[in-house]
């Protein structure tokens, strides 16, 4: 399973109050970490829930500060206690993967979930795939197809790759080959290269027509930034 983490660029620097914060995002920018470290120490130690986030991602990379997951570990914690959804994810995927502590999946559920009811989009990628390989649980295709779909109407091309596989597959679910092309397109789209191979498999079940009306969906998905595509 490949392991989604948080870009530092996507945080936004609106309404920030702390100088030090938008002196860190500049920094991060340029690919000064160990400015940025320095930055983001003040607003952290000041309960800054983003400052402690980036700085923890700092520390889980080893950028501009020594590589630790232990110190990774307690500023994602602080920032995931204080509700950050980003935080929760990067937690999460620390114990999901095992990275300074022992892996539980049963740990990172919860926090990937608490990420993904936030509308993170990587977060609901990954509740997803627990629910689709079972990590935790019995495996429940549909349910997982309802969280690829939520992630998949952010653009997240992985999601919409799974959601196309779920449709084609009828894993958990019922097999819809047009939905699986117009997933699987999008996410071709998007840049998926395992989407190609899923959108000839779809077509070749499908008649001119069908295929012609599954690119329309297509188009209309796009014009409509992925909220008028199917369930």
């Amino acid at each position: 399973m490949k392991r989604l983490i948080l870009s530092l660029s996507l945080i936004t620097l609106c309404g920030l109050a702390r100088a030090e914060f938008s002196a860190a995002m500049r920094a991060i920018e340029r690919g000064h970490y160990a400015t940025a470290e320095r930055a983001l120490r003040k607003p952290a130690a000041s309960n800054d829930a983003r400052a402690q986030n980036n700085l923890g991602y700092l520390y889980e990379h080893g950028l501009g500060v020594a590589q630790s997951y232990t110190e990774a570990l307690r500023w994602y914690r602080k920032a995931s206690d204080a509700g950050l959804p980003e935080a929760k994810y990067n937690l999460a995927t620390l114990y999901h993967h095992g990275l300074g502590v022992t892996r539980s999946m049963e740990t990172a559920l919860p926090l990937f979930t608490a990420a993904a009811k936030a509308e993170f989009a990587e977060a609901q990628y990954m509740v997803g795939e627990y629910h689709r390989a079972g990590l935790t649980g019995p495996r429940d295709g549909a349910l997982a197809l309802s969280w690829f779909l939520r992630a998949g109407r952010k653009g997240h091309a992985g999601a919409q790759l799974m959601a196309a596989s779920i449709y084609f597959s009828g894993e958990g679910w019922r097999t819809e080959p047009q939905k699986a092309l117009i997933w699987a397109e999008l996410a071709r789209l998007n840049g998926e290269a395992q989407a190609v191979q899923l959108v000839d498999r779809a077509g070749k079940s499908m008649r001119a027509e069908q295929l012609q009306a599954a690119m329309q969906q297509v188009s209309l998905c796009l014009k409509t930034s992925y909220q008028d595509c199917p369930e």
